[in-house]
């Protein structure tokens, strides 16, 4: 902490000793001593506390980047089946359009075929089409 050699403890030794006289010398050191191990304490405490908060800061970010990185490889490992779920779903709802129209299914964006035969339904049957309210 301090760079004090021995030679540097000497004089502030005989210092003090010319200062406060033989008798209250040693109260003097028993006081320095003990206040220079209450900041001691208090700065060790300090930089233990900060450590932690620098570890349990380390550990949260970690454990975000794996959150993530599973939820990335999750949502990669379901795509596929979503789009062939989606795709056999409006297949099969495509065959007979009363139901398609009773559904409000929208067709999926990938699929060109369904969009015309949307916009065919649309334009031959404008007058069968529900009216759902919420």
């Amino acid at each position: 902490m301090f760079d004090i050699g021995f030679f540097e403890l000497l004089l502030i030794s005989v210092v003090g000793l010319l200062v406060f006289g033989p008798e209250q010398f040693l109260d003097a050191v028993r006081t320095t001593g003990l206040w220079v191990r209450r900041i001691r304490r208090s700065f060790d405490e300090v930089r233990a506390e900060v450590q932690r908060e620098m570890h349990n800061d380390a550990v949260l970010r970690e454990l975000k980047e794996n959150a993530d990185s599973v939820k990335k490889e999750f949502q990669d490992a379901t795509e596929p089946l979503r789009e062939t779920v989606a795709a056999s779903r409006w297949d099969n709802l495509a065959e007979d359009p009363s139901e398609l129209e009773s559904n409000r299914i929208a067709p999926p964006a990938s699929s060109p075929s369904a969009s015309s035969s949307a916009a065919e339904d649309d334009s031959t049957s404008p007058d069968t089409k529900e009216t759902r309210t919420p």
